[in-house]
């Protein structure tokens, strides 16, 4: 009998305790600073320090106080503990501070575990995330002065440009000859007399040579060949040199259009996914230490995500706070990677100067709640004034007024499809054959033209002489004859 009376003592006492609570709606709100969750305030009012807070937390209470007529007084924890068990089976952090009785509610990131639902009550999510990866976005490296000339000819393989070193070369040593040869070029008219001395040195060695190079560069030119010839090695010259120029500019613009060097475009796309993170070693990695993504982490049974647990132990990577991780994103030395939540991390990347992104499966693995003393009769209540603002879009406004920034393209997705960036190749010797083929071609047909034209000449010379062989008998004979024809003497009868 005195144990029944004891029972009802105590669950009298506890109604009227929660009746006390419900009725005075004064419910201390137990929270840290993460931006944009919470975020401190400081104003300076007659030399007085006046200390304020904003963020999502504070607009989240407003609409749930409106819901249900509670009010709420904000109580901030400087440590940034979400709340761990201890060896001795205590908690601390925002948990401890619940069971220890110093506050009634812990609003915030607070991920709901299994073992945090054994000793507070946790109200329906307001907010779900999944784990990603937070990464600095690559930057180009400072490259050295040989390293800037290289770029200049990438363009274009280095047998594209051996061959056309020695195209260069064989088509001015053919065209020296031709010039040299052919009897209707300039040398030969200046030796005819035909030319002035200037024009016969028009092609000589060096001037050839000089000649055929001007051309690469777009200097034009003051005299061409003459002879047919030359003129055809010179046509067929210019259409290669057409053709250089065209395919270097073109593949010209396509490198500079990719951007980063090949090894930083392998950097960027080659990391899409946790499991990822364990087959390569250029990317450190870490975690926020006692968070939700830890225990994920910890406790997941995949095989690659387990190893990136291990590394992570062994590296001694992580970190106390999500400002203090993202820090270190920037500003390592070797590329840093942090193992966040989606939810903190799409607000980080989304902020100035842009050059972070996230990446990841996005699968839900969390949610964040409100966390009650256990038994309170307080978060049914809640629960109906949580899933009405998000029932009228409430929820989703806060999101995006508290998590909002001027970034764009700070998610990639892990669809290969989506992530790889379209590498460069330069142009190769198979694909600018051709014009190698055409140029060979030329030279062939004009070596050909001269020989005809060196023929011909021959032919015509030989004709001109016979000719003039001909007539130079008939004319020293009549010129012998005419001294000894004396006039007969007259006789006058």
């Amino acid at each position: 009998m005195k144990h029944l009376c004891g029972c009802v003592l105590a669950f009298i006492i506890c109604i009227l305790g929660t009746t006390k609570i419900v009725q005075g709606k004064s419910l201390v709100v137990t929270s840290l600073l993460v931006q944009p969750f919470l975020v401190e305030n400081e104003n300076i009012i007659n030399e007085t320090k006046h200390v304020s807070y904003a963020g999502y937390i504070p607009d989240l209470l407003e609409q749930v106080s409106k819901l249900t007529k509670l009010s709420f007084t904000l109580s901030v924890r400087t440590d940034r503990k979400y709340g761990n068990k201890l060896p001795n089976g205590s908690w601390d952090g925002l948990i401890g501070d619940i069971v220890e009785g110093r506050a009634d509610v812990a609003v915030g990131p607070l991920t709901e575990t299994s073992s945090r639902s054994k000793v507070v009550d946790f109200s329906t999510p307001f907010m779900n995330f999944g784990p990603v990866i937070i990464l600095k976005k690559p930057q180009s490296p400072v490259m050295s002065l040989l390293e800037r000339l290289q770029r200049l000819f990438a363009p274009l393989s280095q047998s594209i440009w051996m061959m056309s070193g020695m195209a260069w070369l064989v088509t001015s040593a053919v065209l020296y000859m031709i010039c040299h040869i052919d009897p209707y070029d300039w040398r030969r008219l200046t030796k005819d007399k035909q030319a002035t001395l200037r024009e016969g040195e028009s092609f000589s060695c060096l001037n050839t040579f000089w000649f055929t190079i001007s051309t690469i560069l777009w200097q034009g030119y003051s005299r061409s060949p003459r002879s047919l010839g030359g003129r055809i090695v010179t046509t067929f010259w210019w259409l290669y040199v057409l053709i250089f120029i065209v395919m270097y500019f073109a593949s010209m613009t396509n490198y500079l259009r990719v951007g980063p060097m090949q090894s930083t475009e392998d950097f960027y796309t080659n990391i899409h996914s946790i499991e990822n993170l364990a087959d390569q070693n250029l990317v450190n990695f870490g975690v926020i230490k006692g968070g939700a993504t830890q225990q994920y982490l910890q406790s997941a049974k995949v095989s690659k995500i387990m190893v990136v647990w291990s590394r992570i132990n062994q590296e001694n990577t992580m970190v106390e706070s999500l400002e203090e991780g993202i820090v270190k994103v920037r500003t390592s030395r070797k590329p840093f990677a942090l193992i966040a939540e989606s939810a903190m991390a799409k607000y980080f990347t989304k902020q100035s100067p842009c050059e972070l992104y996230m990446v990841g499966d996005f699968i839900t693995i969390g949610s964040y709640s409100i966390a009650f003393k256990v038994n309170t009769g307080l978060v049914k209540r809640v629960d109906i004034a949580l899933l009405t603002l998000r029932e009228t879009g409430v929820l989703k406004e806060l999101e995006d007024r508290w998590f909002s920034g001027g970034c764009s393209k700070f998610i990639v997705e892990s669809n290969n499809n989506k992530v790889k960036i379209p590498p460069f190749y330069g142009v190769d010797l198979g694909t600018f054959s051709g014009a190698l083929i055409i140029l060979a071609f030329g030279l062939i047909l004009g070596s050909l033209a001269t020989i005809i034209e060196v023929f011909v000449f021959k032919y015509a010379e030989q004709e001109d002489k016979g000719k003039s062989e001909a007539r130079t008998p008939l004319t020293s004979s009549a010129n012998r004859e005419l001294p000894n024809s004396d006039p007969e003497p007259t006789t006058d009868v």
